[in-house]
């Protein structure tokens, strides 16, 4: 219970704060990104979850969630893609609207705050930062996942897209929910409900900042 009015007691004064004061916003912005060499890369830049590709530089196509991506930290090319991305939004929202967002602001802090707090968080390992590949037998389809510095992860299995999130070494990949363990260049991950299905990754593209 203490807990709960402790949660409570601050989601009003966040409410009252975000109010009164207009929270940070991504401002729009055209940031470059670029692949050197095929190899992946991570571009910091506050997105606010919204990032679009404006012109590609390189010769190579640029396909989302193929060869490039983003999460809201920033964005990430791999295998020789190179453009200009517009992240960011407008800062043109009416007063109301503000209003809207500082509060529903609060309330998702709150709610993040009590479901967090019996919780351990740890934050994405650097050694599983980029691109991998593997095999599972079971779905019998050739899989491969990228994950970049903010925990985001996408991927495919066979034709299939998925995306999913990286905490500590716990992946949610599409409906799976793995324990990960650092192997070689890259890592095993066993099916939390069936340790009988297991898939060995192995890296294919270099990590954030190498």
């Amino acid at each position: 219970m203490r807990a709960e009015h402790t949660v409570r007691a601050m989601a009003g004064v966040l409410c009252v704060s975000l109010l009164a004061v207009w929270p940070a916003r991504a401002q729009e912005r055209t940031i470059r990104c670029e692949s050197h060499n095929f190899r992946y890369r991570y571009c910091s830049a506050d997105t606010d979850n919204r990032v679009t590709l404006v012109r590609q530089r390189s010769n190579t196509r640029c396909k989302m969630w193929v060869n490039w991506g983003y999460d809201k930290r920033g964005v990430w090319v791999d295998r020789g893609c190179a453009a200009e991305f517009r992240v960011g939004r407008d800062d043109s929202g009416s007063g109301t609207a503000v209003a809207a967002g500082a509060a529903v602001a609060a309330v998702a802090v709150a709610a993040a705050i009590a479901a967090n707090r019996d919780r351990n968080h740890s934050d994405v390992p650097s050694w599983s930062i980029g691109t991998f590949s593997g095999y599972d037998a079971r779905e019998n389809a050739d899989v491969e996942v990228t994950i970049v510095p903010g925990g985001s992860v996408t991927g495919s299995a066979g034709s299939q897209r998925f995306t999913g999130t990286m905490d500590g070494n716990r992946l949610e990949a599409g409906r799976y929910h793995f324990r990960v363990e650092r192997s070689g260049n890259g890592f095993t991950a066993t099916d939390e409900r069936d340790s009988s299905h297991r898939v060995v990754f192995r890296r294919t593209g270099s990590g954030y900042g190498s």
